[in-house]
């Protein structure tokens, strides 16, 4: 199952990367975040543990860093499957996109795991829209 959230933005990729990359950015359009911290450089295969308001500090790893293009992210979720976050910084036809995505990975999801997923991503459109505001100042 995945929810893919797509915006186009005027402003060049490098201006857009920091907003991932830069903790104090992060925290502009990741309102609920309380904390994040990585257990080695930003880089394909670290991991790192993040709170969000309201709920356990979780584990994950970066499973695709790609300077200026791409941010993914996977956390295994006990009981529900793994969840991957994929923040993409797209060139089409001369235009740039930020692309927000979330994919549940579950044998046999159920319609409950739709839910929840939903749930996860209710403010991704707003998180996009936080960054395309910041980012065309």
């Amino acid at each position: 199952m995945e929810l893919t959230f797509k915006l186009e933005v005027n402003a060049p990729k490098e201006v857009i990367w920091p907003y991932y990359t830069d903790l104090k950015k992060r925290h502009i359009w990741e309102e609920d975040l309380e904390n994040i911290t990585f257990n080695g450089e930003l880089k394909t295969g670290t991991t790192g543990t993040m709170k969000l308001e309201g709920m356990p500090e979780m584990s994950f790893t970066l499973t695709n860093i790609v300077p200026n293009a791409s941010y993914w992210d996977r956390t295994d979720v006990p009981g529900m499957g793994s969840i991957y976050f994929r923040h993409d910084i797209l060139q089409e036809d001369g235009r740039t996109y930020i692309k927000h995505t979330v994919i549940l990975d579950k044998e046999k999801p159920s319609e409950d795991d739709l839910n929840f997923l939903c749930g996860v991503f209710s403010d991704v459109p707003k998180s996009v829209m936080i960054i395309k505001k910041e980012v065309e100042r």
